[in-house]
């Protein structure tokens, strides 16, 4: 799913542990209990939330940082989600959303259906705007199809339109020789079907993410029609919550949508009434704000280096740090397209040569996740221990420079390479302090002319990574999360050749394998199980040793969180607290 920074966009895993702290009792639920009866969580009051970074987009059709993903849950409401339940095994189980049920599906997996609720309305537009014809009325299958065609405008800027070219007539539609999806179809206003050439075990779960959000076709095609789509500045809320202000980069204000009603909705209990997202802090100005009260929730402001320690060492604080597997990495990645890196002996001794234990230490030791060894989180199907498969091991994974520099010979560089090579990190701490570890392992290696560039976080992933045309060589600050609990968002985003685009591009490596997309087609057409998912492990296994990517960790995810935020549950999809099920302390 979507890219991360400092947390960002998570980058993450470990395994499956729930370790959130517990405090307080069921009189008095302290922000820290996860299991408390919902109906002693208080309803009322402003949830305020501080936060480094703004989402990428509002428009849930462009959105793909996991920050985004957060803002949607409460924003806006897709044909499935997930339930909001600490047990992480439930939190993989699809729950219906707009639809009444999980859908039915045809037995030979190619056909989809799915009926709406009644009675689920549109809020207000951006800034509390009532839009005439859309604000108040009733969501309809029509506004499902179009927000699946604005995947294939390229004015919206989507990021995993691959995810829906499955569906019949996906590609003439983007290719400007259809009108309309065929492969959709909507009987009447309440019904939905969708007809796929191949089949996808795991369509429905495409069905969760933020693009399947509706969007009302008369009123947002007049923004899609621009060169950049505008809908960005004028979407409308169809969850519990709309968004009342937007100030880029400064503040994002939520106030409670109207035209909600509960009994449409099984999974946001929306507690609060107002949500007050302060961005732009510096990290550690971000944690002291919550730790004292100001702020009751911290986004990407999780205590790193002395203020952890203070955290870890002080037993009310460490009570408000949850503490949990992500199903994230991060990693370096090397692009394949660009000399020498076309080379896989280069590749791979790069991935002998990068101290992964030093950047470990740098973004915040063992608290923050083990050392990663492989492409797809040890948490997720597929994913495989250090134990089972490490084929660039070193002692203490601090880097094998004998062998690194043994495998640039072998790839006909036994003097190094004084050719100019760009490498792209962000200048975000520790982000900054990575990539000077990484150039001093590359000038070790005998790359001798590198240009370093560390834009602010995420022009890093907009300008850079995500447009081919930049060249960019080595990144040394992105990190991928699951866009949804199976390893084929691991795999087919990232590491799919066809997925290569001239812009918005997750093939930041820009491997292009016929061996590995062939594969990753096979893999995609069995059904959940464990036929598949040894599919994956075999992929992952293949993928690490072609070193497109150094995993450098398996993040666990660390949150921070004031006493009076009341039943703060992680749900992995989001790689956060579940904010629209949250109550405030009054």
């Amino acid at each position: 799913m979507r890219t991360t920074l400092g947390r960002v966009l998570l980058g993450v895993v470990l395994a499956i542990a729930l370790v959130a702290a517990a405090c307080g009792g069921d009189a008095d639920p302290g922000g820290g209990d996860r299991n408390v009866d919902p109906e002693s969580i208080p309803r009322g009051g402003t949830l305020r939330m501080a936060g480094t970074t703004d989402v990428d987009f509002m428009d849930p059709g462009a959105m793909y940082y996991t920050a985004s993903f957060l803002l949607a849950r409460g924003v806006h409401r897709q044909l499935l989600t997930y339930p909001s339940n600490p047990d992480r095994d439930t939190q993989r189980e699809l729950v219906a959303d707009l639809a009444t049920d999980t859908g039915t599906v045809s037995e030979d997996g190619l056909t989809w259906m799915f009926t709406l609720r009644d009675g689920i309305k549109y809020g207000p537009a951006l800034g509390g705007e009532e839009v005439e014809g859309v604000t108040g009325e009733e969501i309809t299958a029509d506004d499902i199809v179009y927000a699946v065609e604005r995947q294939f405008n390229p004015s919206v800027g989507a990021g995993y339109p691959f995810y829906y070219e499955v569906i019949e007539g996906a590609q003439e539609f983007a290719d400007g020789k259809a009108k309309s999806i065929s492969g959709i179809e909507t009987p009447d206003d309440k019904t939905l079907v969708f007809k796929l050439t191949e089949r996808v075990g795991d369509f429905g779960f495409r069905l969760s993410m933020p693009a399947i959000s509706p969007v009302p076709r008369a009123y947002a095609r007049k923004f899609d029609k621009k060169k950049d789509s505008d809908y960005d500045n004028h979407v409308v809320a169809s969850g519990p919550y709309f968004i009342a202000e937007w100030s880029p980069d400064e503040r994002i204000r939520l106030e409670r949508n109207p035209h909600w009603a509960a009994d449409t909705d099984e999974v946001r209990e929306a507690y609060v009434d107002e949500v007050d997202w302060k961005l732009g802090f510096d990290r550690e100005v971000g944690f002291e704000q919550v730790r004292d009260g100001d702020y009751q929730l911290g986004i990407d402001v999780d205590p790193q280096g002395p203020a952890l320690e203070q955290v870890l060492n002080d037993p009310d604080l460490s009570d408000q740090l949850i503490n949990e597997v992500s199903s994230c990495t991060r990693f370096i990645f090397l692009n394949t397209t660009v000399e020498p890196f076309n080379s896989l002996q280069v590749r791979q001794a790069v991935a002998f040569a990068i101290d992964r234990a030093n950047i470990k230490r740098i973004f915040g030791g063992p608290v923050t996740g083990p050392v990663a060894t492989s492409v797809i989180p040890e948490s997720l199907p597929g994913g495989l221990t250090p134990e089972a498969f490490n084929p660039f091991e070193s002692e203490n994974m601090a880097g094998d420079m004998e062998r690194a520099k043994e495998l640039m010979a072998q790839g006909g560089y036994p003097d190094g390479y004084d050719g100019e090579v760009l490498m792209v990190g962000a200048s975000d701490p520790p982000h900054d302090r990575i990539a000077e570890s990484v150039r001093a392992d590359l000038e070790e290696l005998g790359f001798t002319n590198l240009t370093v560039k560390t834009p602010a976080f995420p022009n890093n992933y907009t300008q850079f990574y995500q447009v081919p045309s930049q060249q960019v060589a080595i990144g040394t600050s992105p990190g991928w999360c699951t866009d949804f609990p199976e390893s084929s968002t691991f795999i087919e985003p990232v590491f799919n050749g066809a997925n290569i685009t001239p812009s918005s591009t997750q093939n930041y490596s820009m491997l292009d394998d016929p061996d590995v997309n062939r594969k990753i087609q096979d893999a995609l057409a069995l059904p959940l199980g464990e036929e598949r998912d040894e599919m994956w492990a075999e992929l992952n296994r293949e993928i690490t040793e072609l070193a497109a990517w150094v995993p450098w960790s398996w993040d666990s995810e660390t949150i921070f969180h004031h006493d009076d935020l009341i039943n703060p549950v992680y749900i992995e999809f989001f790689a956060h607290v579940d904010w629209p099920n949250a109550g405030v302390r009054q």
